[in-house]
């Protein structure tokens, strides 16, 4: 098996047409989602593009999925008990106390990802880039308290099989030393190449999921081209269990990527981009304008250019004359093929449809009709994310309230989506 260094390098050079393409989308809509490799944040700015109806689509998209998908007053998912396992219980045993004890735990879960600072930051983050980019990594730690990290596709190369399932994942991440965990630098200090190391010395910590011949997954970190020892590995019998989420807005059959909600728009977007650089520029144009002076008039120039409003010239009329600009109809016309652009674009991101009132508590019907929406326009898109994303995150919110229902008689329903 390769290195994590070498392997990213060569996963990453494979994927070298799918990167133009996604710094290209970031810069219709979010370009914070995906940089240049070696965009500087302190002497770079961001690439913007000529229109900002891309921004304004995916954050409309993205807080009607938020609302949909983890509305603020309810839980999105519940509970059940195995119903052969409730029949197995004795006959006078109150089985409403179950059903009681179970929903107090559903709103504890729900609870504790507005406890949890940061979570529903990171959530709206792992969404803007599905809808943008068609691709997140979600990482759910172990350790009870800690938020979710999300990682961009700028981040992470990944293999999947035939099937879609993961194969192998490689995350990197670009830091100084002395940014690692503590254990980690002493393990890197530990071994041979230690002393090289100095707090502000620039590393990549590589970590390296693969799948073994049983269908488990194993996990090894490098930094650099070192590998740290057994104490930073990890298993894990199925992907459902994994810490890491590699999820995808659409993934075709044999794909490793997935594509955004933003690709299926491209074109448009491409055009109306196009023609927002010719409407400000032709702006630009028609708002200057020059004087012509007949050089044999009786006018002078400095006369002209030094008198006051009203005030008197020695000339005749003809002598001075303005120069008009002829494309005002032109412009017209770009403006009207914008609008059909933006209408294009709006009815493909829903903005026309800002049904659901902004408010703390939004009735379920409400969110039933949003959701509902979501699913006809996103053609069944929106119900797998819903499971792909919620499930592993509602198993997440159950330990971090001393409730692992693995190997229980319990089973999650997420039941914000269709």
């Amino acid at each position: 098996m390769r290195n994590a260094s070498s392997e990213w390098q060569r996963l990453q050079g494979r994927r070298r047409g799918l990167e133009k393409r996604w710094e290209k989308y970031a810069s219709f809509t979010l370009p914070r989602l995906f940089t240049e490799e070696r965009w500087d944040e302190d002497t770079d700015e961001l690439a913007h593009d000529w229109q900002s109806v891309g921004a304004q689509a995916v954050n409309h998209v993205v807080n009607k999925l938020m609302l949909a998908l983890f509305a603020p007053s309810r839980p999105f998912m519940r509970l059940e008990a195995d119903a052969k396992w409730l029949a197995q219980l004795p006959p006078g045993l109150d089985k409403s106390k179950i059903d009681e004890a179970l929903s107090q735990a559903e709103l504890e879960a729900v609870k504790a990802m507005d406890g949890i600072q940061g979570t529903r930051a990171k959530l709206y983050l792992s969404l803007a880039n599905l809808v943008a980019l068609g691709n997140v990594c979600m990482h759910l730690p172990k350790e009870k308290g800690k938020p979710p990290r999300i990682y961009n596709v700028a981040q992470y190369v990944i293999r999947r099989t035939g099937t879609g399932d993961l194969k192998q994942a490689i995350i990197r991440e670009c830091l100084a030393f002395d940014e690692l965990e503590p254990k980690v630098q002493q393990a890197v200090r530990s071994g041979s190449e230690g002393s090289r190391y100095q707090p502000d010395t620039k590393v990549e910590y590589f970590r390296q999921i693969c799948r073994n011949d049983k269908g488990g997954y194993e996990l090894y970190q490098y930094v650099d081209k070192v590998k740290l020892d057994t104490e930073f590995e990890g298993r894990w019998a199925d992907e459902a269990s994994l810490e890491w989420r590699f999820l995808t807005w659409n993934l075709k059959d044999g794909n490793n990527y997935g594509t955004g909600l933003v690709e299926d728009y491209a074109a448009d977007f491409g055009g109306l981009s196009t023609l927002s650089e010719a409407q400000i520029k032709g702006a630009v144009l028609a708002s200057e304008f020059r004087w012509l002076v007949n050089p044999a008039g009786m006018t002078k120039v400095e006369d002209f250019e030094n008198s006051e409003n009203g005030g008197a010239l020695p000339g005749q009329e003809g002598d001075i004359s303005l120069v008009a600009n002829s494309k005002p109809g032109d412009l017209q016309v770009v403006g009207a093929v914008v609008q059909d652009y933006i209408g294009r674009i709006g009815r493909g991101f829903l903005l026309g449809s800002a049904t659901t009132r902004d408010a703390e508590r939004v009735t379920a019907a409400e969110i039933r009709m949003q959701a509902q929406e979501l699913e006809t326009s996103f053609g069944g898109t929106y119900s797998s994310i819903a499971v792909g994303m919620q499930l592993p995150l509602s198993r997440w919110l159950l330990r971090n309230v001393n409730l692992d229902v693995n190997g229980t008689q319990l089973k999650i329903t997420i039941v914000t989506g269709l």
